[in-house]
C-alpha cells in the first residue's frame, strides 16, 4: 500500500471507503482529498438518494391529499386487517383462551437455569 502525505502538513494520510468510493482523509488538519472520478460517484449517489426521497415524499403527499378529500374513505381503505387485533393493548383479548395467565415450563436447557 503507497504512503499517501497529506500535502498541508506531511502526516500520513489514511483511506476510508464511504458509499464504495476511496477517500483520503488526513488525521491532523482534517484534509479530505478525492482521486479522479471518486466525487462524480458520491455526486451519483447522493442524486439517486435524492431521488429516492422525493419519490418518498410525493407519495407521503398523495396520502395527505387523499386523507384530506374524503377522511372517513380513507380510513375505511386504510384498517387493520383483523389478524392485527392481537397485537391491541387495551386488555381485551377478544375470547382468545391461548393466553389465559398461566405459563408454561418448557423441557429441556433454559438460559437461566444456569443462574440457579
Amino acid at each position: 500500500m503507497p504512503l499517501f502525505l497529506c500535502p498541508n502538513d506531511n502526516s500520513q494520510m489514511q483511506k476510508i471507503t464511504r458509499e464504495g468510493v476511496d477517500i483520503d482523509i488526513c488525521p491532523s488538519c482534517k484534509g479530505v482529498w478525492l482521486d479522479r472520478g471518486e466525487l462524480d460517484k458520491l455526486l451519483v449517489a447522493e442524486r439517486e438518494e435524492s431521488e429516492k426521497s422525493m419519490q418518498a415524499q410525493r407519495r407521503f403527499q398523495e396520502e395527505v391529499k387523499s386523507f384530506e378529500g374524503n377522511p372517513d374513505e380513507w380510513k375505511r381503505s386504510h384498517q387493520y386487517d383483523e389478524g392485527q387485533k392481537r397485537y391491541r393493548y387495551d386488555g381485551d383479548d377478544d375470547g382468545d383462551r391461548r393466553h389465559d395467565g398461566r405459563r408454561k415450563r418448557r423441557g429441556g436447557f433454559d438460559l437461566f437455569d444456569l443462574f440457579d
